[in-house]
């Protein structure tokens, strides 16, 4: 018997019954029976019954146990974040304390819109685990039921189906066991019976994964604010003026020159600006005074002799 979850090994218990019924419906087809549901392709049978070859629910399991652990994880977070936005607004008064207990409010009410729903999203997978065993569970019992149907005949039954699916002669007794007792049980407890619960077992799996999905994308998204949205922050630093006639970075061709000074008419320095008052605009004119100075002999153009001046 399987392991719980193991689907894998739950599917292989009815391997013996699908190809019973596999065998069955090929020797009935060999004789002219055709379903579209059933002689299509020469695997259908084994096509309609592997439909969940491949499913993992032991590693569903494990998703679960990890969604339960990391809904545990950020509960205790939020527990830990509630208790030191108590003790700062405690520690904190006044309107910046406000606007800080205000935004960390907010954080933890995001944090436990998160802690709910990956809680719910473990409960989600823990129902869609249980649902998809319960109805693989359900095909497999169901596929061994039917073919237990012909558990006295069953020897015959593949013994004659072997033999008209490789060519038997017309009116022999395999011929007449497949026509008269196979192809009966075919078109009704296949066609009917066993087609309709791999229909169902197909549309529920279907159903059980479309409604899990559409829980969790209905989710709405959450928002943490960043600690940047409490002001309006540094404003952006104003950009450089461009300089007329200046080349791009790496370019061939230099900018001018910034001017060394700037000179006033005729191409000379102004004068350095005067003191504006008081005191130190009469010790800046005695400053810029000359001292008196001693006349010197003059020299007559005529004579050549200097003259003492009076």
């Amino acid at each position: 018997v399987a392991d719980r979850l193991d689907a894998t090994q739950r599917l292989a218990e009815a391997s013996v019954a699908v190809e019973h019924t596999q065998t069955y419906v090929r020797a009935c087809q060999a004789l002219g029976y055709a379903n579209p549901e059933l002689t299509s392709r020469p695997s259908q049978i084994r096509e309609w019954f592997g439909s969940e070859d491949g499913l993992d629910l032991l590693a569903l399991d494990r998703d679960c146990a990890e969604l339960r652990a990391a809904g545990d994880a950020i509960a205790e977070g939020l527990r830990i974040q509630r208790a030191q936005a108590t003790q700062l607004a405690a520690a904190w008064t006044g309107p910046g304390g406000e606007a800080a207990d205000r935004f960390l409010q907010r954080h933890c009410d995001a944090a436990n819109m998160v802690a709910t729903e990956v809680r719910a999203a473990a409960q989600r997978c823990e129902s869609l685990r249980d649902n998809l065993w319960y109805l693989l569970d359900a095909k497999v019992a169901t596929t061994i039921a039917i073919d237990d149907r012909t558990q006295a005949k069953r020897a015959v039954w593949l013994a004659a189906a072997a033999e008209a699916t490789s060519g038997t002669a017309p009116g022999s007794t395999a011929e007449q066991i497949v026509g008269q007792q196979v192809m009966p049980y075919v078109d009704n407890d296949i066609r009917n019976d066993w087609l309709a619960v791999m229909r169902s077992s197909q549309a529920n799996f279907a159903t059980s994964y479309d409604m899990v999905i559409d829980r969790m994308a209905a989710v709405p998204a959450v928002h943490f604010e960043s600690p940047g949205d409490l002001g309006p922050g540094l404003p952006p630093l104003p950009a450089s003026p461009e300089v007329p006639g200046a080349s791009p970075a790496g370019g061939g061709s230099q900018g001018p020159k910034p001017p060394r000074g700037r000179r006033g008419r005729g191409g000379r320095r102004p004068p350095p600006p005067g003191p504006r008052c008081g005191a130190a605009r009469d010790r800046a004119a005695e400053e810029a005074t000359p001292p008196p100075t001693r006349a010197g002999p003059a020299r007559s153009a005529d004579s050549g002799r200097g003259v003492r001046a009076r």
